[in-house]
Parts: structure tokens; C-alpha cells; sequence
């Protein structure tokens, strides 16, 4: 429901700076609401003219509409007429007070002011409608001429090229002139934006480029998680395991096994023995990365395959004991860390550092 006290455009000031414009929107309301009648004398002496309550909706609806400060003022006059003429003996040479004014503002405007186009562009159509009421037109030619006179000092280039557009009857019209404006301050803006980072450096992505939604692709499988039981990673596997996970280094008989890898039938229908599968030197060695063997120290196999004597397996074990006992020195506040400490600075492993079979582990 529309609330019938809300004020339908702007109201009337004290000072009356818009009456002008408030005349026109009250008189086009008034047109719309059958209200005209109210504040005009009627031509026929013989008209009885509107009825008392279409009278009181007008009056309240020029209320709404003006400053509180002249609602008190003219509060005693009771009918739309009486109050509409009361304002316009008040308002109606207006003009004459705000044409110096304006004069002024005509004169020290300047494009150079604005940091927008869009800016001086309403400025400038608002000062023309008021100097073209208060009876100074404003010719396009005066306003073009106003807006290449106050270019900025840094823009005279492009002021002389839209000066002589203007003079070769290019630009004809103040719209025309604003809408060049605006493109190029637009391309401006982008040529700024592009500059903004170091030539040469291409812009930095931002945090969540490139990653999908819940961790998946919706085109493919999951990104960024390999399937250990997929068979890219050629891991052999028997018939009875397609399509079921379990470790790929697991041979089953045809049938299939259960997840424990037991229940599976032979052909003689009784359980099948796991069997290991051929080791692939290949997978073997990727599958064991770059970490030191936990016997002999050395890469490229596990502790469980480690093939080294029990000799170096135990000078192995002595080095690493010394190199724990130098980090506790340390830790509790032993020599100065620049101090390069061997082996042969411990008393306890002094058999060690003199013995000729502990191999070199730098």
C-alpha cells in the first residue's frame, strides 16, 4: 500500500532555490489527481467549482510538499488556492536573486576541477537549466568553448584535436564532446591499471586460481590424488581382482579374494595361497625414494633387503650412536658450534676413529 503522506518529489525550501521546479511537478501532479481545479480561478462565474474535500486533499498535499518552516507560516491560510498564490507572490522572482549567483558559477567553472568526466558533465547541465530559467541561454557553442578553454595543461594535446574536430563541424553538440571524453578517459584508466605492475612481470594469479570445486575435476578423476590401485601405476594384478581394491603387490588365483586376500577358490575349489608378486626393479626403486637404509645407511633399498655384513652394519650403528651423543653435547650447553667435532673426540669411541674398517658415510 502506498503511503499517502510520503512526499512524492522533492519539497519546496525555505529559501525557494527550486520553486520553480516544484511548481512544474506540483502542476503535473495535480493534472494526474484531478486537483487543477483547486488552484485556479474557475472562467465560469456560474461553476460551483471542486468539493470541499477534494479542497482538503490538495491543501494537505501542498503541505506534504513545502518546508516545515512554511507550513507554520501559512498554517492560517485554509484552501490550495490561497497557499499556492501566497508562494507565488514569495518564489516567483526568484530568478532574480539566484541570476548573479550563477553568473559567478559560470564563470569559474573549469574541467580541470573534476576528476571525472561525469561529474562536470552534471554540473554543467544543471548550471545551463537554471541560467536558461533565470533568462541567460546557453548555446552549445558556449558550452563547448567552456569545456576546451578549461582543459587541463597536461591534456593540450587532446584539447587541439577536439578543437579542431570542433572547427572542421565534427562536434556539433555538448553530448557529443562528453561521450569523447568518456572514451578516452576510460582507455585511460585501462592504460593506467596495465602499468601498475613492473614491465615484464606477468600478473600474479590469485589464491584459488586452478582449484576445483570439492577437490575434484568434474571432467576426470580427483586432482592433485593418485589411485594407488589404478593401473597406471602397472602394478600387475590378477583376474579376480579387477575392478576391487588392494595392494598391487598381491597376485591372487582367478575367482577373486576376499579384502584379507583369503577365501579365494583354486580349481579345486579350496583357498589359494597369496603369492607375492616379481619384483620390478624399476617400481622397486621408485617405491623406495632417496632415504638411507636404517643398517647400513647407504639408498636404494629397503632395511628388510639390506644384504650388508654385520661389520658395517655395526660400524654404522657406532656412528650413529656418536653423532646422537654429539647432539646432546651440544643441546646442553657444550663447546662453541663453530668447533668442528669428529669422532675421534670422544673417549669412548677412540677404537672407532683408529679402526680402518668403518667405511666412509659423508
Amino acid at each position: 500500500m502506498v503511503d499517502s503522506t510520503r512526499p512524492e518529489f522533492d519539497i519546496l525550501d525555505s529559501e525557494g532555490i527550486e520553486y520553480h521546479c516544484w511548481v512544474s511537478d506540483v502542476e503535473t501532479t495535480f493534472v494526474g489527481k484531478d486537483y487543477t481545479s483547486t488552484i485556479k480561478t474557475p472562467t465560469d462565474p456560474k461553476d460551483a467549482g471542486p468539493s470541499d474535500k477534494v479542497k482538503a486533499n490538495a491543501l494537505m498535499f501542498l503541505r506534504w510538499h513545502i518546508d516545515p518552516s512554511l507550513r507554520w507560516e501559512y498554517l492560517q491560510l485554509k484552501t490550495p488556492m490561497e497557499l499556492w498564490d501566497a508562494l507565488k507572490g514569495r518564489f516567483e522572482n526568484i530568478h532574480d536573486t539566484l541570476l548573479p549567483e550563477l553568473t559567478v558559477q559560470w564563470n569559474e567553472i573549469r574541467l580541470l576541477d573534476y576528476k571525472k568526466v561525469n561529474d562536470f558533465n552534471k554540473d554543467m547541465l544543471r548550471l545551463k537549466a537554471r541560467l536558461n530559467f533565470c533568462g541567460k541561454e546557453l548555446t552549445e557553442d558556449d558550452m563547448i568553448q567552456k569545456t576546451l578553454s578549461t582543459f587541463p595543461t597536461s591534456s593540450l594535446i587532446l584539447a587541439n584535436q577536439y578543437r579542431l574536430e570542433y572547427d572542421n563541424k565534427r562536434i556539433t553538440t555538448f553530448n557529443k564532446l562528453i561521450n569523447l571524453l568518456q572514451v578516452a578517459e576510460r582507455h585511460s584508466e585501462v592504460l593506467v591499471n596495465n602499468n601498475t605492475r613492473p614491465v615484464g612481470t606477468k600478473k600474479i594469479p590469485e589464491t584459488n586460481y586452478g582449484k576445483v570445486k570439492g577437490e575434484k575435476n568434474p571432467k576426470g578423476k580427483g586432482v592433485g590424488r593418485v589411485d594407488p590401485y589404478s593401473r597406471e601405476n602397472n602394478a600387475p594384478r590378477g583376474k579376480g581382482h579387477e575392478g576391487r581394491g588392494g595392494p598391487p603387490h598381491v597376485w591372487r588365483r582367478d575367482g577373486g579374494a576376499g579384502p584379507s586376500g583369503h577365501g579365494g577358490t583354486g580349481p579345486s575349489g579350496h583357498g589359494s595361497k597369496v603369492q607375492k608378486a616379481p619384483k620390478d626393479p624399476q617400481i622397486q626403486k621408485e617405491r623406495v625414494g632417496t632415504e638411507p637404509c636404517y643398517r647400513c645407511g647407504t639408498t636404494g633399498h629397503w632395511y628388510k633387503n639390506c644384504q650388508a655384513t654385520n661389520l658395517v652394519a655395526t660400524n654404522y650403528r657406532r656412528y650413529r650412536e656418536s653423532m646422537e651423543q654429539e647432539a646432546q653435547y651440544m643441546d646442553e650447553g657444550g663447546p662453541d658450534p663453530d668447533v668442528n667435532l669428529t669422532i675421534a673426540d670422544f673417549p669412548g669411541n677412540k677404537d672407532l676413529a683408529q679402526s680402518k674398517d668403518v667405511p666412509d658415510f659423508d
